[in-house]
């Protein structure tokens, strides 16, 4: 193969990372303002969040047409394969995290109309550990750094028990205010969403760990 025929490839997955990375700035944005959002029940940031999704889907749809390219073009090295599939379940679960920032923005719209429950601060924490867990893990990507990706992994159960916690809190606050009981439903969900996003960047941690051993993480 000439050199100007290894370059391409090269290129080529240099451009899929310079893609990925875009995507992460932007998913982390997306989650942080729909965290802000909910926490001023600000409506109008929640409806640009949930139009401004689709650039997220359009730069999944744009990644996954890039490893199609590159997969068609033949053998790789193992390393570049590897790569290769790790950006594209990293996407994925990009794609599920802009996903689930557009859902706590939709719910936004529907719990600004009621009169703020007891949890809710808990369930704006809850988004804001969720968002670290999203941003050390961006960081380890794009670091490369096995032992941020692998504290990532580990913390998963910190907010599970934490998202447990708080929905006791929140059937708690169903019983005990009556009149709140439909912005309570909407909590619960939001408090899922954002448990949600720790188990996409757990899953991020593993592609990682796949990226850099080509071993898999295991509890």
């Amino acid at each position: 193969m000439s050199s100007a025929g290894q370059a391409r490839p090269i290129d080529d997955l240099r451009g899929l990372s310079v893609d990925i990375a875009r995507m992460a700035s932007l998913v982390e944005s997306q989650l942080n303002d729909a965290i802000g959002a909910f926490e001023r029940r600000d409506v109008l940031l929640a409806e640009r969040l949930i139009k401004d999704d689709e650039k997220v889907d359009e730069m999944h749809v744009a990644v996954e047409s890039k490893v199609m390219a590159l997969l068609s073009e033949g053998r790789h090295e193992q390393a570049a394969l590897r790569e290769i599939i790790a950006y594209l379940k990293v996407a994925g679960d990009l794609e599920r995290v802009g996903d689930l920032a557009k859902n706590v923005a939709k719910r936004t719209l529907v719990i600004s109309r009621e009169r703020p429950p007891k949890p809710y601060a808990a369930v704006a924490r809850l988004g804001r550990a969720s968002l670290r867990q999203i941003s050390d893990i961006l960081n380890a990507l794009a670091a490369r750094n096995l032992t941020g990706a692998h504290a990532v992994w580990g913390s998963d159960e910190e907010l599970d028990e934490l998202h447990n916690s708080l929905f006791r809190e929140i059937a708690d606050a169903t019983r005990e205010e009556r009149n709140d009981v439909q912005a309570c439903i909407q909590l619960a969900f939001i408090a899922k969403n954002f448990e949600r996003v720790g188990d996409h960047a757990t899953n991020i941690a593993e592609a990682i760990q796949f990226l850099l051993t080509g071993a898999t993480l295991r509890r």
